[in-house]
């Protein structure tokens, strides 16, 4: 006896709530899903279905006693086999349990192994003449994602349909899981083949024996060679000079990031940034490398730019309507448009940097790197590796990578040597040689590495002096002074103190979240009177003490300091270096000797900040 609601049959004796009749049957009544619903899971198992029909299409034949079906996993039939059906199953018919009792199809997917109904086994009277063996179907991953099930009347079920359905099954799941990871193969070659293309780095893939599987564009690009005769080739085949990545093969060791330096006959010399993979079967042995290879360049370009090699002012940052000012300016925009060196002279604290970087802002070198070097704060026996570079040990202390110079960092832009008075001699021959050959050796090297620099020096002192006392060499002096730019002191444009003054209250404002309006003419007479020893620089440090302290909305003198009014003349003022020392000092006290707020508010950096405390004997 069995309870009936709208079709569904509950074969059960209890009594369920909703089912309204109680009646026998000789029949069930079956559940079909909607037609749409059914196109579409057929869809979505099309691979699936079309991997069955195959694989079955030479066994359907007349002579073949048995329905081949397959059910996913939801109990819905998807595919009908076999020219002799089973009158019970059609196609979206729903084989729950809930619907039409047990079946081997049921409950192969729910025990997870092959299973088979004879006859009076199965639930349904429809079914007690029929035999049916089926097995699950999984995913790679071992997920049932269906059942394949044969069926026949008794008389012609096999003893051994279980082996026959499993071997189905297997048969089933291999070609499909085949295809899926083929497929998942080819997305993933397409991503890596989008990924290196997409790179800028040449990618290089050979086998164990050394021979060619893939190139990249940009791989092609650096070697100059074509991709079509490359593929298949030894990799020394391609190349007029020995790759270094042979060595890999011999080692079966990579590296990373390592600099090489190739001569080749047809290109001269080759600057590169490599890394190797080796890569290993599954065994652990050595079956080929993928060579990754980045231009020099580049490598300068990336590192410059991360490191802010580049220029930050441009001729509008220089604040000033003094006649001597703008002809400084007028002669700066003129070297702009040159590649020819440039000196810069003037008092500390002008603004010689400012000049050099508009200089190179405003040129065709713009995009490229803009590297200063202080020639005073180098060590002297350092001088020439800072400037050069060095290869692995060449001296005491050395990398064991190397490490480039300042001219081959500035390659393609401006160098800036500030302070070029306090050079070495020794140095200055060779920084001569290096202008009119446009190479460098590393130190400890042998090659000759060429270099495009545009050089802009600067220097505080008189250099004719330094000449004609035999401590700067002439010719290197008629060398770098092509283009003369010379900057006069604050004390001979007073007038732009206003100006100034005006500019730096905005520029802390911001900095320091303030909002000074204006200066009173109580703090700008008496700076109008004062000499300036340190000039621009000294002036802004000046405007950034008062901005910092002022809690009015108007600077007077009261925020001025202290020195500013003495009095005394102009030999008795006391020096710049005095001046830092006060400022220094007094930032310390306010910042409660805070380094890294110290170096934020003095716009200087933290070792700066150590070696000042160091040289004046500071102590919190």
């Amino acid at each position: 006896m069995i309870y009936h609601l709208s079709g569904y049959v509950c074969p059960s004796f209890k009594f369920v709530k909703g089912c309204v009749k109680i009646f026998y049957m000789a029949e069930l009544k079956k559940v079909f899903l909607p037609k749409e619903k059914l196109e579409e899971k057929v869809a979505d198992n099309q691979n699936l279905i079309a991997i069955i029909k195959n694989l079955f299409l030479e066994f359907d034949v007349e002579e073949n006693p048995f329905t081949v079906s397959f059910t996913d996993v939801d109990r819905v039939v998807l595919l009908l086999m076999g020219k002799k059906r089973d009158p019970f199953l059609e196609e979206g018919l729903i084989l729950r349990e809930e619907y039409v009792g047990k079946t081997a199809i049921n409950m192969s997917m729910e025990l997870g192994h092959p299973v088979v109904l004879k006859g009076d086994e199965h639930t349904s009277p429809q079914l007690k003449k029929w035999y049916c063996a089926a097995a699950p179907l999984r995913s790679l991953k071992g997920r049932i994602i269906g059942s394949i099930g044969i069926s026949t009347t008794g008389e012609h079920f096999p003893d051994y349909a279980v082996g026959i359905v499993s071997s189905l099954a297997k048969a089933i799941e291999n070609e499909n899981n085949l295809r899926i990871a083929l497929e998942e193969v080819e997305v993933s070659r397409k991503y890596l083949e989008i990924i290196s293309e997409a790179s800028k780095d040449g990618v290089l893939c050979l086998d164990a024996n050394g021979k060619i599987l893939y190139i990249n564009e940009a791989g092609t690009r650096i070697l100059k060679i074509d991709r079509e005769k490359a593929i298949g080739k030894h990799v020394t085949d391609i190349v007029d000079f020995t790759p270094v990545i042979l060595n890999v093969f011999k080692t079966h060791r990579g590296y990373v990031d390592k600099e090489f330096i190739i001569e080749s006959p047809s290109r001269g010399l080759l600057h590169f940034i490599k890394t190797a993979v080796v890569v290993r079967d599954k065994d652990g042995n050595f079956s080929g490398v993928v060579d990754f290879f980045r231009e020099i360049n580049r490598v300068r370009n990336f590192v410059t730019s991360y490191i802010g090699a580049e220029a930050k002012f441009t001729f509008d940052d220089i604040i000033g309507e003094n006649p001597r000012l703008k002809e400084a300016i007028k002669i700066a925009k003129i070297a702009a448009r040159s590649n020819s060196s440039v000196l810069i002279t003037g008092e500390t604290g002008t603004g010689k940097e400012m000049f050099a970087q508009a200089i190179h802002f405003e040129s065709d070198r713009s995009n490229g790197p803009f590297v200063a070097i202080n020639c005073g704060a180098i060590p002297r026996d350092l001088a020439e590796s800072e400037f050069f570079g060095y290869e692995p040990g060449a001296f005491t202390g050395a990398s064991k990578k190397g490490r480039p110079g300042k001219f081959e960092l500035a390659d393609g832009g401006t160098l800036f040597l500030d302070e070029i008075e306090e050079l070495p001699l020794s140095l200055q021959a060779k920084l001569l040689r290096t202008l009119q050959d446009k190479v460098v050796t590393r130190v400890g090297g042998t090659k000759s590495l060429k270099v495009d620099v545009r050089i802009i020096t600067a220097s505080n002192r008189d250099l004719v002096d330094l000449v004609n006392r035999g401590d700067f060499r002439k010719d290197l002096y008629y060398r770098l002074n092509i283009i003369h730019i010379e900057i006069p002191p604050l004390r001979e444009r007073k007038d732009d103190i206003p100006l100034l003054v005006s500019h730096f209250i905005n520029k802390y404002n911001a900095s320091l979240g303030k909002s000074i309006k204006d200066a009173d003419r109580s703090f700008l007479n008496p700076l109008m009177q004062y000499d300036f020893p340190g000039n621009v620089r000294e002036l802004e440090n000046i405007v950034e003490r008062a901005v910092n302290i002022a809690e009015s909305r108007v600077l007077t003198e009261e925020h001025l300091p202290p020195y500013i009014f003495s009095g005394k003349t102009k030999q008795e003022r006391k020096s710049f270096d005095d001046i830092k020392r006060e400022i220094l000092e007094e930032t310390l006290k306010k910042t409660n000797f805070n380094i890294s707020e110290t170096a934020r508010q003095l716009h200087i950096s933290r070792p700066t900040v150590y070696k000042l405390i160091r040289k004046y004997g500071f102590r919190k």
